[in-house]
């Protein structure tokens, strides 16, 4: 009888220590991990009560991140009951074909003892983890959760890694895993790396702080490198995607990825082209002065008036002072960023002869991409009293387009012909300031302009809120056609004489995209800018997993709460000692 009780005991152990049951899982479809999940089927060689999870290891490394689960559910912590079968997710970058020790320490803390389950596990034939000569990975998860393919979509991320994980911008691939059978496809996606800042303070980091009651020291910061990052997505409604963001190779080449973007000239006159358009910016602005849609082979252009531009706004008129807008910028202060992926370049400055009026403008040209993304911002530094205040202003010779459409916030297309409208000083239509989009088109020469509304901000950094009098977007027809939102805007009305106030603090940010695009047969103008519209107005949800490592502190670290610091850790920084 005592043998058989012992065999059943030895052979117990056996099966919860070498369980057969084992996952090797790939970071795909927004899992975040490679993995590896362990089983132990068998409870007998816990007895009862809590245990903790103390430590886990993998071929003898330990490992910080892992999941547990018991009955089926993820353990919301590190505690499972020692009388049922558990289950172990453990980040691991596994390979295919290679065996794998796991080894979990656990503690009761009732009884102070521990022990230490073992399994051998083989993975299967597999190809595993993309490449070994990167030896670390963040992990972006991406979800698409409204119903919109995204074809080509910007995507920018920052991340922020400590220092000697990182040593070159060139090392950075980016990665997206796809199911490819039992196995997994990998494809790699041309990215761009840009504003790249580290942080390491040696006088802070040389300063020791202790623990008052254990006398150890307390690890408050490392040297850390952040960066940004962008990269072209594609996504099917409602699809949840992995991309895999590598780093860690000093020896990885500088990658050389194809792109049909081409920046060219001098200054703030650059030209900007890729396979959809050619665009020009103003020598003197650096605002665009024309483009040309390729496909159409059309050239859209203003130059009827002062600068010519396309882009006008943001604009302030306030009398006596004259009426200006940074399209009468003269070489404004910019910064580029230029690279395979895109090109932006930021211009702020204030408009001109109004230095309390703050402005910017924003333009990012994508390769591959038919689009232009353009950030606008006003901030007011002090009060003053205007006529008109605006934005959003885009300016086009009358010669190209003929009619002019817009999407209603309740979904309808409405359609106006140009050539029956009213004409200068009066509106050809004013708007809500919420409309979707608008679009400037000819069905005879193939072409179209839409003016896509993704975002727009108002608000006071001294409180409360920015001024604003009854905002509107309109469409004017002159010797041109041109389209703009104001903001505080009394000329624009029946009483253009009133001079209305603006609030010191008060700030305004538009987000747009300006689309030239040529008609395609039986494709209408609506169907082709609301495409776009869409896929642009609702941000897909952008979340990241990064790996715990092992210079991280255990546990919390808690934070400096007070100034002086006096919550009893000797030797802080401008701290008081403690009587």
């Amino acid at each position: 009888m005592k043998k058989t009780i012992g065999w059943a005991f030895l052979l117990g152990f056996l099966v919860f220590g070498r369980s057969a049951a084992a996952e090797f899982g790939y970071p795909v479809n927004g899992e975040p991990w490679y993995f590896i999940k362990a089983s132990f089927a068998d409870p007998a060689p816990l007895s009862k009560g809590s245990w903790r999870v103390a430590r886990v290891a993998v071929n003898g490394e330990r490992a910080r991140d892992y999941v547990l689960f018991q009955g089926g559910e993820e353990v919301p912590g590190k505690e499972i009951d020692g009388e049922l079968p558990f289950e172990i997710k453990i980040r691991h970058s596994w390979t295919g074909n290679t065996s794998y020790d796991v080894e979990v320490t656990l503690e009761n803390p009732k009884s102070k003892s521990s022990t230490k389950l073992t399994q051998k596990l083989t993975s299967p034939g597999l190809k595993g983890y993309w490449d070994r000569a990167w030896k670390n990975y963040i992990s972006l998860l991406v979800a698409e959760e409204n119903g919109i393919e995204r074809t080509n979509l910007p995507v920018q991320a920052t991340l922020g890694i400590l220092s000697a994980y990182f040593q070159s911008p060139d090392e950075i691939r980016v990665v997206k895993t796809a199911r490819q059978g039992d196995d997994i496809a990998y494809i790699e996606v041309p990215c761009q790396v840009y504003d790249i800042v580290s942080w390491e303070d040696r006088k802070i980091l040389s300063t020791v702080e202790k623990d008052e009651k254990t006398g150890q020291p307390i690890v408050r910061y490392h040297p850390t490198t952040s960066f940004s990052l962008a990269f072209l997505a594609d996504l099917k409604p409602h699809e949840k995607a992995t991309y895999l963001v590598f780093h860690n190779n000093p020896a990885a080449p500088k990658p050389a990825y194809g792109s049909d973007l081409k920046v060219t000239g001098e200054g703030l006159g650059k030209a900007i082209e890729n396979s959809f358009f050619r665009v020009t910016l103003n020598k003197k602005s650096g605002v665009i002065y024309e483009i040309t849609e390729k496909a159409s082979k059309t050239r859209l252009e203003h130059k009827l008036e002062t600068n010519g531009s396309i882009h006008w706004n943001p604009c302030v008129y306030s009398p006596p002072h004259a009426w200006y807008h940074t399209s009468d910028w003269e070489n404004p202060p910019f910064t580029e960023i230029s690279g395979p992926l895109f090109y932006s370049i930021r211009i702020a400055a204030p408009i001109p002869y109004y230095p309390n009026v703050l402005s910017s403008v924003t333009y990012h040209f994508y390769a591959g991409v038919p689009y232009i993304l353009v950030q606008t911002t006003i901030q007011i530094a002090d009060r003053l009293f205007v006529q008109a205040l605006r934005n959003g202003e885009v300016v086009f010779n009358k010669k190209v387009f003929s009619h002019a459409g817009y999407k209603t916030v309740d979904g309808q297309v409405k359609v106006i012909d140009l050539s029956r409208t009213r004409m200068h000083p009066e509106h050809v239509i004013s708007l809500r300031p919420d409309i979707p989009w608008v679009t400037f088109y000819n069905e005879a020469k193939g072409v179209a302009f839409a003016n896509l509304y993704l975002e727009t901000v108002a608000t006071n950094v001294e409180g409360g809120e920015a001024s604003l009098e009854q905002p509107f977007v309109y469409i004017q027809h002159g010797p041109w056609y041109y389209l703009a939102r104001g903001l505080v805007y009394s000329f624009g009305t029946n009483n253009q004489t009133r001079m209305l106030p603006v609030r010191k603090g008060s700030v305004y940010y538009e987000k747009n995209v300006f689309y030239p695009f040529a008609l395609k047969k039986g494709v209408r103008f609506s169907t082709e800018a609301d495409r776009v519209f869409q896929m642009l107005k609702f941000p897909l949800s952008i979340l990241e997993s990064i790996e715990t490592y092992p210079e991280s502190p255990e546990g919390w670290v808690v934070p400096i709460l007070t100034e002086p610091f006096e919550e009893g850790v000797e030797e802080a920084i401008g701290g008081k000692k403690k009587k």
